[in-house]
């Protein structure tokens, strides 16, 4: 069977005018005049693919906010609008309105719209949120704008969301209150909005980590014909990972386990001190973890050797599962 990623470059890869940027980024750039670009995305959460049917209705609305806004955040854009679509198997009020909540609690953060969608009943429980967003046209991030000798960037802690899962799944454990900061990030990721406006401007280019670190390096480096080399020593994980970081099941998780919605970008070298002053005023950290050099592909340095990983192109929806 072709891969998540050939059918939507085989079927559904088709630009139009007025289409600065269409599919294979986290969002389309579209130039409706005025002096900012529409930005847009969207992203479906299916019951049983990216949550438990059991899981609290209200980590499940926030998180179906966050993952889009994380999208919008990593071209720059400021969030303004959302489109709603929800099936649901069942009509149950209490659980509805707690998924409302969550929902709402991101959107009114970031003072975001709900504006308008649709609801059905259908056997399983999916939501799809669009997200509507705007950005400076000069300054939208992308991922195809990487340069040879850029630093690779990215922000907060690394591999947390995969050892929720993990733990969720029970292959991991650690303190209950090292577990419930694993599964507070699995569930309740935090989009990196603040950031990504901030970086627009001074960024080349720009991802949100979903698929996982090496993956979504991956794509940088593919849509940019560069070549990414990460140094897996500086890669910031949380406390408690940092001992046990080449057990392979951790190793894995920081490298290639996905769900953490933080940003990789990449930047020319001296755009460190505008970085520096933006992670000091959003009280963030960024982390350089490695260079952009000619090439292709991801290589993953640790201890002295330069390593291709298996895990380049992230998690496909319709490759086999065991």
């Amino acid at each position: 069977m072709a891969s998540e990623f050939d059918i939507i470059q085989r079927y559904f890869d088709n630009h139009a005018d007025g289409v600065r940027l269409g599919v294979g980024d986290d969002g389309a750039l579209i130039d409706v005049g005025g002096g900012r670009d529409l930005v847009i995305t969207t992203d479906t959460l299916v019951s049983g693919t990216h949550f438990l049917s059991s899981e609290d209705p209200y980590s499940i609305g926030f998180k179906s906010v966050a993952v889009n806004l994380s999208d919008l955040a990593a071209m720059g854009a400021t969030p303004q609008y959302v489109l709603l679509a929800i099936t649901l198997p069942f009509s149950d009020e209490a659980w509805i309105e707690r998924f409302s909540e969550g929902l709402y609690s991101l959107l009114n953060r970031y003072g975001v719209t709900l504006v308008g969608g649709d609801t059905t009943q259908g056997d399983v429980l999916s939501i799809t949120l669009t997200a509507i967003g705007s950005v400076n046209p000069d300054d939208a991030l992308r991922r195809d704008q990487a340069i040879s000798d850029d630093d690779v960037w990215v922000s907060g802690l690394i591999g947390l969301g995969a050892v929720g899962l993990s733990i969720q799944e029970g292959t991991l454990r650690f303190s209950k209150k090292d577990e419930e900061d694993f599964l507070l990030r699995l569930h309740k990721p935090n989009p990196r909005v603040e950031l990504g406006e901030k970086l627009a401007g001074i960024a080349n280019a720009a991802i949100d980590i979903s698929d996982g670190l090496v993956a979504d390096a991956w794509h940088v480096a593919d849509e940019s014909d560069v070549q990414i080399v990460i140094d897996f020593e500086t890669i910031p994980t949380h406390r408690v990972l940092n001992s046990s970081r080449r057990d392979q099941n951790i190793k894995n998780c920081i490298l290639g386990g996905g769900d953490d919605y933080e940003l990789l970008f990449t930047a020319n070298t001296d755009a460190a001190e505008q970085i520096g002053n933006i992670a000091r005023e959003l009280d963030l950290t960024l982390t350089r973890i490695g260079k952009v050099r000619s090439g292709s592909g991801v290589i993953v340095r640790d201890d002295g050797e330069e390593l291709t990983v298996s895990f380049q192109r992230g998690f496909d929806h319709f490759a086999k599962r065991k």
